[in-house]
């Protein structure tokens, strides 16, 4: 029931946010723009796109060396098919990733959940820089008299890069007392504790040891290092993913800006906004991005972001069935163990067949 309600309301957001983006053009005129493309630029943007998740990969061989050497190769199924996991709402894609990697390997559920914990430390990290950069040297693109869903885009993205700062913080400030100063942190787990249903109690427990397995490699500089660069090239790449596509639509503004304006604007409605398979957000982002602030044709706008977004599905998805196949997994079991998870104490005493 739980996660039904969350599919209709992630649904019923995507809903909206396409309704907005498709408001005021013509279905028919749509079609036509999709006829304009120079279709030949799709395939470097496709091609980037895998370059993506190959970049992930190698990041997250390092963030678990810690605990177990995997080879790349056997992290390909977990990425590829976690990814495709967040076509369900609440992101389950997450959970689906680290189950994957629990079932073949001796990395507990909760090691592996928190690697992907630090990852979104710092993608997060990189997007803020990006969102900084962007108010350092073009302010101008976040004007107070543009407007989106009724919104102030200055107002919606100075509180969203709040947000993000604040959640950094605390985040940086957990893990540095879960890794340094985990008797004075496990203190303060225990004040909680005592104050919590036996359930929870223990559920909190367990994920705090395990969790501060997965945070090991925080303690190696080199691999701190390794983990950056990884972070910055999937980043940049995310960012060119878009370039290809300028060309398709023979866009005006082909600037680097209006690339890392795009990357930030999808980054923060797909986080404020979360949809499954991110349909609806990406697309009002991009819309926002291209016509409301770089004054792109709306037309264009709509359509680059369709196509924009069919391709990452695409990818996503063909990739994920993919490794469904060629690893013998079925998905809909998948969807019973992320389940299950959700409500488990103890993730790692889950054992079912794929």
């Amino acid at each position: 029931m739980k996660k039904t309600i969350q599919l209709l309301v992630g649904l019923g957001i995507a809903l909206g946010a396409l309704y907005y983006t498709l408001s005021n053009v013509s279905g028919k005129d749509l079609l036509a723009s999709f006829k304009t493309v120079e279709w030949v630029y799709l395939i470097p943007s496709i091609l980037i796109i895998i370059s993506t998740y190959i970049l992930r990969v190698y990041r997250w061989q390092i963030l678990l060396l810690p605990m177990q050497n995997i080879k790349k190769s056997a992290l390909f199924g977990p990425v590829m098919v976690g990814f495709m996991g967040n076509v369900l709402p609440g992101r389950a894609g997450e959970f689906i990733r680290a189950y994957l990697l629990k079932q073949r390997s001796s990395i507990s559920f909760s090691g592996a959940f928190a690697t992907i914990v630090v990852e979104r430390l710092f993608d997060l990290i990189m997007m803020l820089l990006m969102f900084i950069w962007l108010f350092a040297f073009r302010a101008d693109v976040f004007s107070p008299t543009t407007q989106a869903m009724g919104l102030s885009v200055q107002d919606l993205a100075v509180k969203f890069g709040q947000a993000g700062a604040g959640l950094i913080l605390a985040l940086i400030v957990f893990i540095y007392l879960l890794v340094w100063k985990k008797q004075a942190l496990m203190k303060i787990i225990i004040w909680i504790e005592a104050r919590l249903p036996e359930k929870w109690s223990e559920r909190l427990q367990y994920w705090v040891d395990e969790f501060s397995i997965g945070l090991s490699v925080i303690r190696n500089p080199k691999a701190l290092v390794k983990i950056s660069v990884y972070t910055f090239l999937i980043w940049t790449t995310i960012t060119l993913t878009f370039y290809p596509l300028y060309w398709a639509y023979d866009l005006q503004n082909k600037s680097m800006d209006s690339l890392i304006l795009v990357t930030v604007m999808v980054g923060i409605f797909i986080t404020i906004l979360p949809t499954p398979a991110f349909l609806g957000s990406t697309n009002a982002a991009i819309l926002i991005s291209l016509h409301n602030i770089m004054g792109e044709d709306e037309l264009k706008a709509v359509s680059f972001g369709m196509i924009a977004w069919a391709l990452g599905f695409f990818v996503m998805v063909v990739g994920g069935i993919y490794y469904l196949f060629r690893d013998h997994l079925s998905f809909g079991k998948l969807v019973e163990a992320e389940e299950i998870l959700e409500q488990t104490d103890n993730p790692d005493k889950l054992d079912r067949p794929l």
